[in-house]
């Protein structure tokens, strides 16, 4: 500490009171919150008081560090053993020049300060009077004069404690009024976290719409409608309004970009809040209500922004779900027709989210009467993941004009995508198989296992060697595995979108594919519609949330 502001002695309670209103000024002239001193001059006056009522003086000293960021406070009594006592508070704010001069320079304290130590003086006087009083009753006919002046004297202290008592009153209410307002800005605080939280794990503008209405309805609205601009720049409703054309105070919001409220109709006013990105506002959130919008408008126009963001999301999201759903069904192949096999292929695209680009199948011709067919998966979603599906679909393409083998077909595939997407990883099932003959060699790349169907009501998975996923950084061995399927059996690849559900082990999704297999396949019937039966029972009661692929292979006696 650099520099000493204050050094007063004590003999009485009024001379500490004295201390602690001259403490208190300081405090108030460097903008001290009151609540931040208040415990400093309580316990550096109770300190001092200790002195007094044991029959000691002693002195007070507040000195100031040489930064102006902390008060030290010393009491010391004057007898030769007493311990000096030191307390420091750290300042929120340095004090200011006008409160940092020379050691008895600070203004002295005000007269209401005067006016608090000498109520305290007066207090111990009236108690010292009133045991007097009790000691001498005998005398009080004698000392009438003597008891009326104390009386008078009584009744201005209570006059004195009356206006204290206000003043204490008036504190103690803006305190609850401080604290009531702290109280309210932290619940509104969580209700934009718990908002922020909902909106932005949604990636559907409806779902959007319906946590809206959950979070706001009926505490501070009666109903909300959302408006947004489409492509023609054009104000559209995306639920809650049954309204085409969008009100005039939803307009004049997204153009002035500001809230407006409309007036009150059958004592329901309505206030729209702009939805503003940082380039452009994107509509406006309009609001029912009866009560005035004004206490709670900074926390709607925040409400509003975030809202606005989370509907860029879901916009953005969408817009690349449907890109990379149009991209992926672009690439695939129109099956060919084989003599003597009804081939068959049904694809359907994740039903939310950005689950979906990285599903394929593809059966294409080679030369001597051969084919290929191949249903993969590839890991990740979105129009990345389309893309690298059209390029391992290309390759494949590609090298099967000089490979054969479906296994070295998939060890290509593999060296390629590890080279091409060291990020991404895939699944493959690749059979090649000869027109006419029922002979099918087959390779899988850590996919699930096609399945056979044997018998009427009757099918399983073909248990074959299956070497690790494409692009895994590691040497991979794939092995050919070859099955008769002659006229009456059929076969079934597929991709995992068909057997997974949460809380389910995919070894049960399997059992359950092979069991509408074998009974949705009926040898002669329509293979079409044998296959939508078998992807309608695969998916009924279930929201699937990744692609759903399937292949399905069925000789005929007809080879012509």
């Amino acid at each position: 500490m650099s520099h000493r502001l204050l050094s007063e002695p004590f003999r009485s309670p009024v001379d500490v009171a004295l201390v602690r209103a001259r403490i208190g000024h300081l405090l108030r002239a460097g903008a001290q919150a009151p609540e931040v001193g208040a415990e400093f001059l309580s316990v550096t006056a109770e300190r001092a008081l200790d002195h007094v009522e044991s029959g000691s003086s002693g002195q007070v000293w507040l000195e100031l560090s040489s930064d102006h960021r902390a008060l030290r406070a010393t009491v010391v009594g004057d007898g030769p053993e007493s311990e000096a006592w030191v307390r420091t508070l750290d300042l929120e704010h340095p004090l200011p020049d006008a409160v940092t001069g020379p050691e008895g320079s600070t203004r002295g304290p005000s007269e209401v300060e005067l006016l608090a130590a000498q109520q305290l003086a007066d207090d111990r006087h009236h108690l010292r009077m009133t045991r007097l009083a009790r000691q001498r009753a005998e005398e009080l006919a004698s000392h009438q004069r003597e008891l009326e002046e104390t009386n008078q004297g009584v009744l201005a202290l209570h006059a004195e404690l009356a206006q204290a008592s206000d003043e204490q009153q008036r504190l103690l209410r803006a305190e609850r009024a401080a604290r009531d307002e702290a109280e309210t800005a932290r619940s509104r605080l969580t209700f934009l976290s718990a908002a922020s939280a909902q909106l932005m794990a949604t990636l559907q503008r409806t779902e959007i719409c319906g946590h809206l209405e959950k979070l706001l309805i009926p505490e501070y609205a009666l109903a909300v409608d959302l408006w947004v601009v489409d492509e023609g720049d054009t104000l559209v409703g995306l639920g809650g309004s049954d309204a085409v054309d969008p009100p005039r105070t939803v307009v004049r919001s997204v153009n002035e970009r500001r809230p407006v409220h409309g007036r009150p109709k059958d004592g329901v006013r309505s206030t729209a809040f702009p939805l503003l990105l940082s380039s452009r506002p994107l509509g406006a959130m309009l609001l029912h209500r009866i009560t005035d919008v004004e206490d709670d408008s900074l926390m709607l126009g925040e409400l509003a922004r975030r809202v606005a963001a989370a509907l860029e999301n879901a916009q953005r999201f969408e817009h690349e779900r449907d890109t990379a759903a149009t991209l992926q069904r672009a690439m695939l192949t129109q099956l060919p027709r084989v003599p003597g096999l009804e081939l068959t292929a049904r694809y359907r695209p994740a039903e939310g989210g950005m689950n979906v680009g990285g599903d394929w199948y593809d059966v294409f011709p080679l030369e001597d009467g051969e084919y290929v067919g191949v249903v993969g998966d590839v890991t990740g979603h979105g129009i990345h993941a389309a893309v690298t599906m059209g390029q391992l679909r290309t390759a494949l393409r590609a090298y099967a004009v000089d490979e054969r083998s479906p296994a070295a077909l998939l060890g290509l595939l593999h060296r390629l995508l590890d080279r091409l997407e060291p990020d991404l990883f895939a699944t493959a099932v690749i059979i090649r198989f000869r027109q006419g003959s029922s002979e099918v060699t087959m390779a899988s790349a850590g996919h699930p296992p096609p399945l056979l169907r044997k018998a009427p009501g009757e099918a399983a998975p073909i248990e074959m060697p299956s070497g690790g996923m494409l692009g895994l950084p590691v040497d991979l061995t794939h092995t050919d595995h070859r099955v008769e399927i002659p006229p009456g059996r059929a076969l079934l690849l597929y991709t995992d979108g068909l057997v997974e559900r949460r809380g389910e082990s995919i070894d049960d999704g399997i059992a359950r594919l092979a069991e509408g297999f074998g009974t949705a396949f009926r040898p002669g019937g329509d293979p079409e519609r044998a296959a939508d039966e078998l992807l309608s029972s695969a998916l009924r009661d279930h929201s699937y949330d990744d692609d759903v692929c399937m292949l399905l292979l069925s000789p005929t006696a007809d080879t012509g």
